[in-house]
């Protein structure tokens, strides 16, 4: 549900769930047509995966999840690894 809804442009949710707009969804919904969003299963129910084309739309994506870790207390690093 939630790639399908974050590949209309489709952000409710995360506002919804934070009370506030999450740092790079204005970029990630204007760069829509860069970013590709697919569910996949794992070993923990499911995963979210985002891809994206160009190096604006990347940022957006890295500043949304960087505020979904600190925000829910995931504990996860802010650093980009490949």
């Amino acid at each position: 549900m939630i790639a399908t809804r974050f590949s209309h442009g489709d952000f409710v949710i995360p506002m919804f769930i934070h009370a506030a707009v999450p740092p790079g969804v204005e970029t990630m919904k204007r760069l829509n047509h860069e970013i590709a969003y697919r569910a996949e299963t794992s070993g923990y129910g499911a995963e979210l995966r985002i891809t994206a084309r160009s190096a604006k739309a990347i940022d957006a994506i890295h500043r949304f999840l960087r505020f979904q870790i600190h925000d829910h207390h995931t504990g996860d690093s802010f650093e980009v690894q490949k």
